[in-house]
């Protein structure tokens, strides 16, 4: 079967060639992990030209055995899955594969001529096929990236593995961690285009299948689509203790709840869904809500535990929008333009760094508007492995491919038909689907693998951190999709550049501990004025759950022993613990002791701009105004 490749493979194997020799990073449309990997490839001083001596990296016999034992579980669930999935695929020249997390092969089986000849590179038991020994290569790349990858002909960083076209994918345990890879690979001229799609649907299966055989409690099955819930494979799940408290998940779960690895065991479950009720009874879908309004289907299956789930009707029509307005002008000018376009059919595209809260102001945008009683639909497409979102966005037909769902899928689009679709990070979506996108948005219909099209409409939100212009000017983002997307740019600002933090800071410890009056200390609300946040929203509202929970129960002030230990440490070395506060922080004492000398110390050196002054005090602008005509002094007079 001819194989066909993103890019012509004697330019690939051109640009590898400048690359290694000079450090140039090709303008070739390759895979971004593709990319990732030779810069890897590169700092580690791999040799791309080498040909293995037959020893190296090659392991003895009692340690394989010993990953093996390691991993002797997963291989015990994956070979009736592999058997299953793989049965009506032809393998006569292909090899399956499963490595440990280091990259160590336990397991490779496979038809002999083919095993003969990857042999001869060392594509077989014993052998590491870590990044840092066999170059890019899907393997490798896969534990690296912690993502599928596939990794075609000269792709491959050394060119003695040219010959091989490797598809991977890395299997998961149910709280996030990395246990072993599985790999199909083949000579690139026998390469086939569902590959990916299989690899995916058996690591889904393993992982899946691992996640019910070792946690025997509450187990809860979740679905948006109520038809499809019980296919197993797509199915997110999430285990339950007798506690109540999320102690794994599923992959599919983990990206549902944006779930991390160190929150699992500490998440109560109620957190996932919408407003209290106890845990039903019988297999019966139910329906219930997740934290952004959105429809969900459960089935609970195992030991019922005494813990309440969330059900609700959808959120309430109010005007999401004003919620944000926390006193920011610059963010208040950008709700205001939004408003304007709410029901006039206008793409928006949201700027701004990672963690200004693009995705929570997408979701205002579809609760504030005349959608808010159908779908918000939202899409990262920078967490989707580049194997599957073609797949995810445009959904597939019933048995478009071997291993695919009876039932088909309707994909992401489809499922926004009549709602909102938020793509987040559309700057990282490949530009091989940017096409198909970009025709989707002209014509209004959808194609799904081996189906036909479908009628859809949608608002459209798109939101990215990159700079689209330069990502056009430099071949990597269609011009035509770009313009397409930017009906209006809304950029949101950064937290250091915001005037409102003393007022995000109450709202989110109000929202944490409800039935507390919590504040931060003198000094850590001069810390915190002082930071610049490069984490943004997001960091500072983690900060702060963190300290409302490590507080004792009898404080109501959160000083330095209740922040997490890494930005503590930032803080303190930024005010340098000294016991008169360096000028320009000294201003942000508790409201009742700020002199006249610390405001207008503040307001000279901001120049008279009075929002950058109260930002430098920790206190609202309005607080601000107060205190200045407590002072006899006009906003005016102090500025002059």
């Amino acid at each position: 079967m001819e194989i066909e490749f993103r890019v012509c493979p004697e330019s690939v194997r051109q640009a590898k060639r400048i690359f290694v020799e000079r450090g140039e990073l090709p303008a070739l449309p390759l895979a971004t992990p593709i990319l990732h990997s030779w810069k890897r490839c590169r700092e580690h001083h791999v040799a791309a030209e080498r040909l293995l001596p037959p020893e190296e990296g090659v392991v003895e016999t009692l340690i394989l055995e010993q990953a093996r034992q390691s991993v002797e579980e997963w291989l015990r669930l994956a070979r009736p899955v592999l058997e299953g999935v793989f049965g009506g695929f032809d393998t006569s020249r292909s090899v399956l594969i499963v490595a440990d997390t280091q990259g160590l092969i336990v397991e490779a089986v496979g038809n002999s001529s083919f095993l003969e000849r990857a042999q001869r590179v060392h594509l077989a038991r014993g052998a590491i096929w870590h990044e840092g020994v066999r170059g890019t290569n899907a393997v490798g790349t896969a534990i690296a990236e912690g993502a599928p990858v596939e990794v075609l002909g000269p792709e491959h960083y050394l060119s003695c593995n040219e010959f091989l076209a490797c598809t991977a994918a890395p299997i998961f345990d149910g709280t996030g961690r990395l246990v072993a890879v599985l790999d199909v690979s083949c000579d690139w001229h026998d390469h086939h285009p569902h590959t990916r799609a299989l690899v995916d649907t058996a690591v889904r299966l393993i992982e899946n299948h691992a996640i019910v055989a070792r946690h025997r409690g509450l187990r809860i099955h979740l679905h948006r689509d109520a038809h499809a819930l019980g296919s197993f494979v797509d199915d997110a799940i999430v285990c339950v203790d007798d506690d109540g408290r999320v102690v794994a998940a599923n992959s599919a779960a983990r990206r549902l709840f944006s779930l991390r690895h160190e929150e699992l065991g500490a998440v109560p479950l109620e957190r996932l869904f919408r407003r209290a009720a106890p845990v039903p009874r019988g297999d019966e879908p139910v329906l219930l809500y997740d934290p952004q309004g959105n429809p969900l289907y459960a089935r609970f299956e195992g030991r019922r535990a005494r813990v309440v789930i969330r059900r609700a009707d959808p959120a309430p029509a109010n005007d999401a929008l004003a919620e944000l307005d926390t006193g920011d002008e610059a963010l208040r000018r950008v709700i205001a333009q939004a408003r304007r376009v709410l029901d006039k059919d206008i793409p928006i595209l949201l700027r701004g760094e990672s963690g200004v809260g693009k995705e929570l102001f997408a979701q205002a945008l579809h609760r504030s508007s005349p959608r808010r009683d159908k779908p918000f639909v939202a899409v990262n497409c920078a967490a989707l492995p580049e194997a599957l979102i073609e797949a995810e966005l445009f959904g597939y037909a019933p048995g478009a491919y071997t291993g695919a769902r009876r039932e088909g899928s309707l994909g992401r689009i489809r499922e926004a038909h009549g709602g909102t679709l938020f793509l987040d990070e559309i700057g990282d979506m490949p530009l091989a689907l940017q096409g198909r996108l970009l025709r989707v948005l002209e014509t209004k219909e959808v194609v799904p693998l081996g189906g036909k099209p479908v009628r859809v409409e949608f608002a459209l939100i798109a939101a990215t951190h990159r700079d689209l212009p330069a990502e056009v000017e430099a071949g990597r983002f269609r011009a035509d999709l770009y313009y397409r997307l930017a009906g209006l740019t809304l950029t949101l600002p950064p937290l250091r550049e915001r005037s409102d933090l003393p007022v995000l800071v109450e709202r989110i410890l109000r929202a944490c501990a409800p039935d507390r009056d919590l504040r931060l200390a003198p000094e850590v609300a001069a810390a915190f004025a002082a930071h610049s946040w490069p984490g943004n929203v997001r960091e500072l509202a983690q900060a702060l759950r963190v300290a409302a929970a490590l507080v004792d129960e009898e404080e109501m002030v959160i000083g330095w022993e209740a922040l997490p230990e890494g930005l503590a440490a930032a803080l303190k070395q930024r005010t340098s613990m000294s016991p008169s506060l360096p000028q320009g922080q000294e201003e942000t004492l508790e409201l009742a002791t700020l002199s006249r000398a610390a405001i207008e110390r503040a307001l000279v050196a901001s120049r008279g701009n009075r929002t950058a002054a109260a930002r430098r005090l920790g206190i609202s602008r309005a607080t601000l105004y107060r205190k200045l005509r407590e002072m006899g002094s006009t906003p005016a007079q102090a500025a002059g």
